[in-house]
């Protein structure tokens, strides 16, 4: 859905990913030019929106209190948007504005795909009630409902607004904070590597408001060749990433040890790494992004790489020593490195 100058909504259907309708999951991705408004939408699923680039104005409404939340978006930040909220986006910025959403959907509809209803525009759902009902709903007269309908029919569900008009402003620090979390702050680090890269994570811990919806998500910067990984999801929860920036090769191994996946990702590509499946990211020279959305609010990964939190490193030596037909010395040598290493591993001269 795209409309000329102003900016448009892309997804990824099932038929072109058909991993997305069986794990029921969903993406979608805004592209918006300077003052472009999403009319208001609910939407039947849970997801967070990433902010790519740019910056925007977001209003959330609840339909348990029908009360409004105003948000300002930047560069980095992102945003659980509840089954349970209508949602309206401006781009009140300088430059395009790119957001990324990634979660599940309940819907049975368009499987992969997000679904719901506009409240306005040439789609919005009060066009298809009859003038008479919604004349008796909205206590006007049918000459005033024909008159609006008419004034709907023209409009797209993405729009331009005029210089003159003014949005709401948005609301004060203290409800950001429940909503919002960057990812691109470097105080928001998790793990950070000279020469290789850092990991950034938000989950229930940093917004509670995740645990209602059992998402997490994480963003991954890679320096030109490095590593993140190997590592799985350690839990029933599987992950779907976006590349948001340069390319790189995603290995991931099934049961028995068999090679699953071993393909080159880039840019505005999405990759999908099942339960229980290790997985290794590799980024190209020119470095690699990407932000992925976790269905577990807690995001446990298990270490199959360096560090204190690796598996080889808990690991009792003399138990090392026979499972890899090693000896004590190369045992004790493995786990030194084992130790000084990360989920993240700068380039490396092999």
């Amino acid at each position: 859905m795209e409309v000329e100058g102003v900016g448009g909504y892309y997804g990824w259907s099932s038929s072109q990913f058909p991993l997305l309708s069986q794990k029921k999951l969903a993406a979608g991705l805004f592209l918006l030019q300077p003052r472009a408004f999403v009319q208001p939408y609910y939407s039947v699923s849970s997801k967070i929106a990433y902010v790519c680039q740019g910056e925007c104005i977001v209003g959330l409404i609840s339909s348990e209190d029908s009360k409004e939340e105003v948000i300002k978006l930047q560069k980095g930040d992102t945003l659980p948007v509840t089954m349970k909220e209508v949602s309206w986006w401006y781009n009140d910025g300088h430059s395009k504005l790119e957001i990324i959403f990634l979660g599940e959907y309940d819907d049975e509809y368009t499987p992969g795909e997000y679904c719901g209803f506009f409240l306005t525009g040439f789609t919005g759902i009060l066009n298809g009630f009859s003038n008479e009902i919604i004349a008796k709903s909205f206590h006007m007269t049918k000459p005033e409902i024909e008159n609006r309908r008419k004034d709907q029919s023209s409009s797209n569900i993405i729009i331009k607004i005029k210089e003159d008009k003014k949005m709401p402003h948005p609301c004060n620090k203290n409800a950001e904070h429940k909503l919002v979390f960057n990812l691109d702050s470097t105080k928001n680090c998790t793990v950070q590597v000279k020469n290789g890269g850092i990991l950034s994570a938000v989950t229930s811990r940093n917004l509670p408001l995740l645990r209602d919806i059992g998402l997490s998500a994480n963003r991954v910067v890679l320096e030109g060749g490095a590593l993140f990984g190997p590592v799985f999801t350690a839990d029933l929860s599987v992950q779907l990433s976006y590349v948001t920036k340069g390319s790189g090769r995603v290995q991931i191994v099934g049961p028995l040890c068999k090679t699953v996946l071993d393909t080159k990702v880039e840019e505005g590509e999405l990759f999908f790494i099942p339960k229980f499946f290790p997985f290794v990211v590799e980024a190209d020279e020119g470095g690699m992004e990407f932000f992925s959305v976790i269905t577990s609010s807690k995001q446990v990964y298990g270490g199959l790489s360096g560090g204190k939190k690796s598996i080889w490193e808990a690991i009792s030596p003399s138990v090392l020593e026979i499972s890899l037909n090693m000896t004590s010395d190369l045992t004790e040598s493995f786990k030194s490195k084992i130790a000084k290493g990360a989920v993240i591993a700068p380039p490396s001269t092999i």
